[in-house]
Protein backbone atom coordinates (compact mmCIF):
# COMPACT_ATOMS: atom_id res chain seq x y z
CA UNK A 1 0.00 0.00 0.00
CA UNK A 2 2.15 2.91 -1.18
CA UNK A 3 1.07 6.23 0.29
CA UNK A 4 0.72 7.50 -3.26
CA UNK A 5 -2.21 5.07 -3.62
CA UNK A 6 -4.13 6.91 -0.91
CA UNK A 7 -6.35 9.49 -2.59
CA UNK A 8 -8.94 10.71 -0.10
CA UNK A 9 -8.68 11.41 3.64
CA UNK A 10 -11.51 12.23 6.04
CA UNK A 11 -10.31 14.51 8.84
CA UNK A 12 -12.50 14.98 11.91
CA UNK A 13 -12.39 18.63 12.98
CA UNK A 14 -12.34 19.57 16.63
CA UNK A 15 -14.80 22.27 17.81
CA UNK A 16 -11.86 24.50 18.76
CA UNK A 17 -8.92 26.32 17.22
CA UNK A 18 -6.16 23.67 17.45
CA UNK A 19 -6.56 20.91 14.86
CA UNK A 20 -3.88 18.18 15.26
CA UNK A 21 -5.57 15.86 12.76
CA UNK A 22 -5.70 18.54 10.07
CA UNK A 23 -2.09 19.48 10.85
CA UNK A 24 -1.06 15.89 10.15
CA UNK A 25 -3.18 15.71 6.98
CA UNK A 26 -1.44 18.87 5.73
CA UNK A 27 1.94 17.17 6.21
CA UNK A 28 0.84 14.22 4.07
CA UNK A 29 -0.64 16.56 1.47
CA UNK A 30 2.76 18.19 1.09
CA UNK A 31 4.22 14.75 0.28
CA UNK A 32 1.39 13.95 -2.13
CA UNK A 33 -0.28 17.06 -3.65
CA UNK A 34 -2.90 14.88 -5.36
CA UNK A 35 -4.47 13.98 -2.02
CA UNK A 36 -8.02 15.15 -1.42
CA UNK A 37 -8.45 16.21 2.19
CA UNK A 38 -12.03 16.49 3.42
CA UNK A 39 -12.43 18.32 6.71
CA UNK A 40 -15.50 16.86 8.43
CA UNK A 41 -17.28 18.91 11.07
CA UNK A 42 -19.87 16.97 13.07
CA UNK A 43 -22.38 19.14 14.92
CA UNK A 44 -24.20 17.26 17.66
CA UNK A 45 -25.84 20.09 19.58
CA UNK A 46 -28.52 21.63 17.38
CA UNK A 47 -32.22 22.18 16.82
CA UNK A 48 -33.64 21.42 13.41
CA UNK A 49 -34.88 24.99 12.73
CA UNK A 50 -31.34 26.25 13.37
CA UNK A 51 -29.59 24.05 10.80
CA UNK A 52 -29.40 26.64 8.04
CA UNK A 53 -27.94 29.24 10.39
CA UNK A 54 -25.43 26.72 11.77
CA UNK A 55 -24.42 25.75 8.23
CA UNK A 56 -23.62 29.36 7.32
CA UNK A 57 -21.59 29.79 10.51
CA UNK A 58 -19.61 26.55 10.05
CA UNK A 59 -18.86 27.24 6.39
CA UNK A 60 -17.58 30.70 7.36
CA UNK A 61 -15.39 29.17 10.08
CA UNK A 62 -14.03 26.67 7.59
CA UNK A 63 -13.08 29.38 5.11
CA UNK A 64 -11.08 31.08 7.83
CA UNK A 65 -9.45 27.74 8.67
CA UNK A 66 -8.67 27.00 5.03
CA UNK A 67 -6.59 30.17 4.73
CA UNK A 68 -4.22 28.96 7.45
CA UNK A 69 -3.40 25.70 5.62
CA UNK A 70 -1.50 25.26 2.37
CA UNK A 71 -3.55 22.27 1.19
CA UNK A 72 -4.37 22.40 -2.48
CA UNK A 73 -7.32 19.97 -2.39
CA UNK A 74 -9.09 20.83 0.86
CA UNK A 75 -12.86 20.43 0.99
CA UNK A 76 -15.50 20.63 3.70
CA UNK A 77 -18.33 18.40 4.86
CA UNK A 78 -20.84 19.41 7.52
CA UNK A 79 -22.62 16.53 9.28
CA UNK A 80 -25.48 16.85 11.75
CA UNK A 81 -25.54 13.93 14.17
CA UNK A 82 -26.45 13.57 17.83
CA UNK A 83 -23.56 11.13 18.15
CA UNK A 84 -20.25 12.50 16.84
CA UNK A 85 -18.59 9.12 16.35
CA UNK A 86 -21.59 7.68 14.51
CA UNK A 87 -21.87 10.73 12.28
CA UNK A 88 -18.19 10.63 11.34
CA UNK A 89 -18.22 6.85 10.77
CA UNK A 90 -21.23 7.17 8.47
CA UNK A 91 -19.46 9.87 6.46
CA UNK A 92 -16.38 7.63 6.18
CA UNK A 93 -18.57 4.74 5.03
CA UNK A 94 -20.51 6.77 2.48
CA UNK A 95 -17.67 8.94 1.18
CA UNK A 96 -15.26 6.37 -0.29
CA UNK A 97 -12.33 7.43 1.87
CA UNK A 98 -8.96 5.64 2.08
CA UNK A 99 -8.07 6.90 5.54
CA UNK A 100 -9.69 8.60 8.53
CA UNK A 101 -7.56 10.97 10.61
CA UNK A 102 -8.71 11.96 14.07
CA UNK A 103 -7.24 13.75 17.07
CA UNK A 104 -6.85 11.86 20.31
CA UNK A 105 -8.94 13.00 23.24
CA UNK A 106 -6.80 14.24 26.10
CA UNK A 107 -7.00 11.79 28.97
CA UNK A 108 -6.03 12.45 32.55
CA UNK A 109 -6.64 8.98 33.95
CA UNK A 110 -7.43 5.42 32.93
CA UNK A 111 -11.06 6.20 33.74
CA UNK A 112 -11.11 8.77 30.94
CA UNK A 113 -10.48 5.98 28.42
CA UNK A 114 -14.07 4.93 28.90
CA UNK A 115 -15.63 8.36 29.49
CA UNK A 116 -14.15 10.35 26.59
CA UNK A 117 -15.13 7.79 24.00
CA UNK A 118 -15.45 9.60 20.66
CA UNK A 119 -12.01 8.59 19.44
CA UNK A 120 -12.35 5.16 21.10
CA UNK A 121 -15.59 4.42 19.23
CA UNK A 122 -14.07 5.50 15.92
CA UNK A 123 -10.92 3.43 16.49
CA UNK A 124 -12.92 0.31 17.27
CA UNK A 125 -15.67 0.60 14.66
CA UNK A 126 -14.21 2.32 11.60
CA UNK A 127 -14.45 0.44 8.31
CA UNK A 128 -11.50 2.41 6.93
CA UNK A 129 -8.02 2.56 8.48
CA UNK A 130 -7.69 5.22 11.18
CA UNK A 131 -4.73 7.43 12.00
CA UNK A 132 -4.96 8.84 15.52
CA UNK A 133 -2.88 11.95 16.20
CA UNK A 134 -2.03 13.24 19.65
CA UNK A 135 0.00 16.33 18.77
CA UNK A 136 1.32 16.92 15.26
CA UNK A 137 3.97 19.31 16.59
CA UNK A 138 5.50 16.61 18.83
CA UNK A 139 6.81 14.78 15.76
CA UNK A 140 9.72 17.22 15.72
CA UNK A 141 11.05 15.55 18.88
CA UNK A 142 10.81 11.92 17.72
CA UNK A 143 12.75 9.86 15.23
CA UNK A 144 11.72 8.12 12.02
CA UNK A 145 11.12 4.59 13.32
CA UNK A 146 7.75 2.96 12.60
CA UNK A 147 6.68 0.05 14.81
CA UNK A 148 4.41 -2.68 13.46
CA UNK A 149 2.78 -4.26 16.51
CA UNK A 150 1.65 -7.69 15.38
CA UNK A 151 0.56 -10.96 16.95
CA UNK A 152 2.60 -13.72 15.31
CA UNK A 153 0.24 -16.32 16.76
CA UNK A 154 -2.68 -14.84 14.80
CA UNK A 155 -0.88 -14.28 11.49
CA UNK A 156 -2.21 -17.54 10.03
CA UNK A 157 -5.80 -16.66 10.88
CA UNK A 158 -5.69 -12.98 9.87
CA UNK A 159 -3.16 -13.16 7.04
CA UNK A 160 -4.83 -10.40 5.02
CA UNK A 161 -4.71 -8.06 8.04
CA UNK A 162 -1.06 -8.99 8.58
CA UNK A 163 -0.16 -8.27 4.96
CA UNK A 164 -2.08 -4.99 4.92
CA UNK A 165 -0.47 -3.77 8.13
CA UNK A 166 3.02 -4.74 6.98
CA UNK A 167 2.58 -2.99 3.62
CA UNK A 168 1.19 0.12 5.36
CA UNK A 169 3.96 0.23 7.98
CA UNK A 170 6.62 -0.27 5.31
CA UNK A 171 5.14 2.55 3.23
CA UNK A 172 5.02 4.91 6.20
CA UNK A 173 8.62 4.07 7.13
CA UNK A 174 9.75 4.65 3.55
CA UNK A 175 7.96 8.00 3.36
CA UNK A 176 9.68 9.12 6.59
CA UNK A 177 13.04 7.75 5.38
CA UNK A 178 12.99 5.63 8.54
CA UNK A 179 13.28 2.04 9.74
CA UNK A 180 10.48 -0.47 10.17
CA UNK A 181 10.50 -2.41 13.45
CA UNK A 182 8.21 -5.34 14.23
CA UNK A 183 7.10 -6.04 17.80
CA UNK A 184 5.18 -8.89 19.41
CA UNK A 185 4.22 -9.23 23.07
CA UNK A 186 3.99 -12.53 24.89
CA UNK A 187 1.16 -11.54 27.20
CA UNK A 188 1.15 -13.29 30.59
CA UNK A 189 -1.81 -15.60 31.13
CA UNK A 190 -1.45 -14.79 34.81
CA UNK A 191 -0.05 -11.45 35.91
CA UNK A 192 1.98 -13.26 38.55
CA UNK A 193 3.91 -15.46 36.12
CA UNK A 194 5.41 -14.86 32.70
CA UNK A 195 3.63 -17.67 30.88
CA UNK A 196 1.94 -16.67 27.66
CA UNK A 197 -1.67 -17.52 26.96
CA UNK A 198 -1.44 -19.78 23.92
CA UNK A 199 -4.39 -22.05 24.70
CA UNK A 200 -6.38 -21.08 21.61
CA UNK A 201 -3.52 -20.73 19.12
CA UNK A 202 -3.77 -22.88 16.02
CA UNK A 203 -0.03 -22.44 15.46
CA UNK A 204 0.76 -24.07 18.81
CA UNK A 205 -1.18 -27.17 17.78
CA UNK A 206 0.49 -27.31 14.35
CA UNK A 207 4.08 -26.90 15.60
CA UNK A 208 3.88 -28.84 18.82
CA UNK A 209 5.86 -26.08 20.55
CA UNK A 210 4.30 -25.26 23.90
CA UNK A 211 6.88 -22.81 25.25
CA UNK A 212 5.50 -19.33 24.52
CA UNK A 213 8.85 -17.60 24.12
CA UNK A 214 10.34 -20.36 21.99
CA UNK A 215 7.29 -20.31 19.75
CA UNK A 216 7.29 -16.53 19.36
CA UNK A 217 10.99 -16.38 18.57
CA UNK A 218 10.49 -19.02 15.87
CA UNK A 219 7.52 -17.17 14.40
CA UNK A 220 9.46 -13.90 14.60
CA UNK A 221 12.34 -15.43 12.63
CA UNK A 222 9.92 -16.78 10.02
CA UNK A 223 8.21 -13.39 9.73
CA UNK A 224 11.54 -11.59 9.36
CA UNK A 225 12.68 -13.99 6.64
CA UNK A 226 9.38 -13.76 4.76
CA UNK A 227 9.37 -9.95 4.75
CA UNK A 228 13.14 -9.45 4.50
CA UNK A 229 13.42 -7.60 7.81
CA UNK A 230 16.72 -7.33 9.67
CA UNK A 231 16.65 -9.53 12.76
CA UNK A 232 17.68 -6.62 14.99
CA UNK A 233 14.46 -4.86 13.94
CA UNK A 234 12.24 -7.69 15.23
CA UNK A 235 11.36 -7.53 18.94
CA UNK A 236 9.74 -10.26 21.02
CA UNK A 237 8.62 -8.66 24.27
CA UNK A 238 7.39 -10.18 27.52
CA UNK A 239 4.54 -8.35 29.21
CA UNK A 240 1.38 -6.38 28.58
CA UNK A 241 0.93 -4.66 25.26
CA UNK A 242 0.08 -1.31 26.86
CA UNK A 243 3.35 -1.41 28.84
CA UNK A 244 5.85 -2.96 26.45
CA UNK A 245 4.93 -1.18 23.21
CA UNK A 246 5.23 2.33 24.77
CA UNK A 247 8.54 1.27 26.34
CA UNK A 248 9.86 0.18 22.93
CA UNK A 249 8.53 3.40 21.35
CA UNK A 250 10.47 5.45 23.88
CA UNK A 251 13.67 3.49 23.26
CA UNK A 252 13.38 3.82 19.47
CA UNK A 253 11.86 7.34 19.55
CA UNK A 254 9.17 5.93 17.25
CA UNK A 255 6.94 8.32 15.35
CA UNK A 256 4.17 5.78 14.71
CA UNK A 257 2.72 2.45 15.81
CA UNK A 258 0.73 0.38 13.31
CA UNK A 259 -1.58 -2.22 14.81
CA UNK A 260 -4.72 -4.20 14.05
CA UNK A 261 -7.82 -4.94 16.06
CA UNK A 262 -9.64 -8.24 15.73
CA UNK A 263 -12.82 -9.72 17.24
CA UNK A 264 -10.65 -12.00 19.37
CA UNK A 265 -7.04 -10.95 19.33
CA UNK A 266 -4.53 -12.61 21.65
CA UNK A 267 -2.24 -9.67 20.89
CA UNK A 268 -4.59 -7.33 22.70
CA UNK A 269 -4.57 -9.86 25.52
CA UNK A 270 -5.54 -8.80 28.99
CA UNK A 271 -6.41 -5.23 28.00
CA UNK A 272 -8.56 -6.44 25.09
CA UNK A 273 -9.95 -3.73 22.79
CA UNK A 274 -8.64 -0.88 24.94
CA UNK A 275 -5.01 -1.74 24.09
CA UNK A 276 -4.71 0.73 21.25
CA UNK A 277 -6.06 3.57 23.42
CA UNK A 278 -3.68 2.66 26.24
CA UNK A 279 -0.74 2.55 23.85
CA UNK A 280 -1.78 5.88 22.34
CA UNK A 281 -1.89 7.56 25.74
CA UNK A 282 1.73 6.68 26.51
CA UNK A 283 3.57 7.48 23.27
CA UNK A 284 4.54 10.70 21.50
CA UNK A 285 3.74 9.44 18.00
CA UNK A 286 0.61 8.48 16.10
CA UNK A 287 -1.29 5.19 16.08
CA UNK A 288 -2.43 3.67 12.77
CA UNK A 289 -5.24 1.14 13.25
CA UNK A 290 -6.90 -1.32 10.90
CA UNK A 291 -9.94 -3.33 11.95
CA UNK A 292 -9.83 -6.96 10.80
CA UNK A 293 -13.56 -6.79 10.09
CA UNK A 294 -12.75 -4.39 7.26
CA UNK A 295 -10.84 -7.19 5.51
CA UNK A 296 -13.20 -9.95 6.62
CA UNK A 297 -14.41 -10.99 3.19
CA UNK A 298 -10.86 -11.23 1.89
CA UNK A 299 -9.76 -13.31 4.89
CA UNK A 300 -12.54 -15.88 4.48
Amino acid sequence: MPLSALKKFAVLLKPRDDQPALDRAAQYARMNPDLEIVAVRVVNDYKDPEKDQIKIKEETNFELLRRSYSIENLNFRLVFSRNVAEGFLKECHDGDYNLAIISANKRNSIKDLFVSNIDSAIMRQSEVPVLVVRDAKEQDSVGNAVILAIDFQEVAKFKKLDDYLFNAAEAFARSFDGDLHVANCVVPHNVGRMAGNLSSSKIVKDTGIDNPLELCFKLADDFADRHQIDNEHVHVLQGRVDEEIPRLCKRLKARMVCMGTTPRSTFLGTVNSSASELVLEQINGDVFIVNAETLKDEND
